[in-house]
């Protein structure tokens, strides 16, 4: 495979002999698991014939080991080619922010969800907010250093009557990722 990414992947295949009928069908398949046979929904199919072909693989897991081997299919059957091993890309994580809670005049609380860690351990997490849209740890941020997935933080230091926008974050080995923004407004 080639130009191997957090989601998909380049192969293909060549076919130097019919095996004395023509091919009918060819393409990839691809599994976690070894031996991936033409039976799963995860193969392509690229055309008839001799030759060389290529195949675009999509829809992968971050940072996932997968195996990988061509087919060729005539009248008497299934051919494969060698197995190939390899492993997707990490990412960056992905992550929701959380609802505002415990709302009062110079604070509020709110947290993240990850929900992957794009394959690379996270190595921090917590919350932005700001006065204007997209908030980011540039601004005012608060980590924090719980091993949990879903977390909360509680920010401080907020003006009276204010209306505030929030993102949680998380950090990995290949960046930072922000979940949706979500405003309130402090009492």
């Amino acid at each position: 495979p080639t130009s191997i990414s957090p989601t998909g992947a380049i192969s293909g295949g060549s076919i130097s002999d019919d095996g004395g009928a023509a091919v009918t069908s060819r393409g990839i398949c691809w599994s976690t698991t070894p031996g991936p046979t033409t039976d799963l929904s995860t193969k392509t199919s690229d055309g008839t014939g001799v030759g060389s072909y290529a195949s675009t693989i999509s829809d992968l897991q971050p940072f996932t080991v997968y195996y990988v081997r061509a087919y060729a299919i005539n009248s008497q059957g299934t051919a494969y080619g060698e197995e190939i091993r390899f492993r997707t890309l990490a990412t960056v994580p992905s992550l929701s922010t959380t609802i505002v809670t415990a709302i009062t005049r110079t604070s509020a609380a709110s947290g993240g969800s990850i929900d992957t860690d794009g394959g690379s351990e996270i190595t921090a997490k917590g919350i932005c907010w700001g006065t204007s849209h997209n908030p980011s740890v540039s601004g005012s941020h608060m980590e924090n250093s719980s091993s949990s997935e879903d977390f909360t933080v509680t920010m401080t230091a907020l003006k009276p009557g204010t209306l505030y926008y929030v993102r949680a974050y998380a950090v990995n080995s290949i960046g930072i990722s922000y979940g949706n923004e979500v405003s309130f407004t402090s009492e």
